[in-house]
């Protein structure tokens, strides 16, 4: 039975990996390479009626469970993305700090244009401005704190959010991700022993679920980068 356990965990694994890889967008579209790359990061979305429990994405026209997301939520979720994207220094990364310097009425922007098509516009003028080969901009649609600790949960953390790569040339979206997730124990759902491996065997707090989620973005999106890098 010892030997039968170690099995069995690696025959989950690779079949939550399989599932987790049917959520990539990208593959019919041609993603360009990323020498240099603006990263607005994310911006908070909000159910806007009261009582309403769903929101739309303004530009993958998804829909998501949603609760109110602060700005605080969405600039912790901002550091994040910069965190673990300079740690793998592929390409020049323009910093959210350096652009908000020169588009001061960004996310006044972001936040209200209702229209797909200007909004794209605008961050395709982004991209320009700064030489850049594509943009990088999220979404949070939900955060529901862990209530409970590492080890006893009453109410596990649950969070929603996406992430666009815009490439300027065109000022299409070339790629999208979503993570959606409420963190499930073993016993509940067997394809949760990836974010079970990746939590060290805990409840994770909303911002370490998010973490996790933002790591795999950024794995896969680098992994459209290896014919750059030839």
């Amino acid at each position: 039975m010892k030997r039968f356990f170690p099995v069995f965990v690696m025959i989950l694994f690779f079949v939550a990996c399989s599932f987790e890889r049917q959520k990539v967008f990208w593959k019919n579209k041609e993603i360009p390479c990323l020498r240099r790359l603006v990263i607005i990061g994310f911006r908070p979305v909000s159910p806007i009626f009261k009582g309403s429990s769903y929101v739309r994405c303004p530009i993958s026209d998804n829909t998501f469970r949603g609760e109110k997301v602060s700005e605080n939520i969405a600039t912790m979720m901002t550091e994040l993305l910069v965190k673990h994207i300079s740690n793998k220094g592929h390409f020049e990364i323009i910093t959210p700090q350096t652009v908000e310097k020169e588009f001061l009425d960004i996310y006044q922007v972001i936040d209200n244009t209702d229209k797909k098509d200007l909004l794209l516009e605008y961050i395709k003028q982004i991209g320009f401005a700064f030489n850049a080969n594509a943009v990088l901009l999220g979404h949070v649609f939900r955060w529901e704190e862990r209530i409970g600790s590492d080890f006893s949960a009453m109410r596990p953390a649950s969070v929603s959010f996406d992430l666009h790569l815009i490439e300027t040339e065109k000022g299409e979206v070339v790629w999208t991700e979503e993570f959606d997730k409420t963190q499930k124990s073993l016993s509940e759902n067997l394809l949760e022993i990836k974010t079970f491996i990746e939590g060290k065997g805990r409840w994770l707090t909303a911002k370490g679920l998010a973490d996790i989620g933002i790591s795999r973005m950024v794995k896969k999106l680098l992994r459209t980068q290896k014919r750059c890098r030839k």
